[in-house]
């Protein structure tokens, strides 16, 4: 795996923004004038989309400080 393209660090950047997108259209939705619609998430939607994206960030981030040498060994 090379430093300057990591496919692991794209696909999960990229799944990050797939989630955070996720979370803020049904966020904006929610607060809609017309939430009332059955359509329309939610706040367990919101909370659910919500939790989500903070997973794909934090899969992300532990990646990316393995990927870049700055994860500490506990184990030793």
């Amino acid at each position: 795996m090379g430093r300057e393209y990591c496919h692991t660090c794209e696909v999960l950047k990229e799944f990050y923004w797939l989630k955070l997108n996720q979370f803020l259209l049904a966020a904006r939705s929610a607060s809609a004038s017309l939430s009332r619609i059955e359509n329309l998430p939610g706040e367990d939607q919101v909370e659910k989309s919500k939790e989500d994206a903070l997973e794909a960030l934090n899969a992300l981030l532990h990646h990316a400080k393995a990927c870049y040498g700055l994860a500490n060994d506990e184990a030793a």
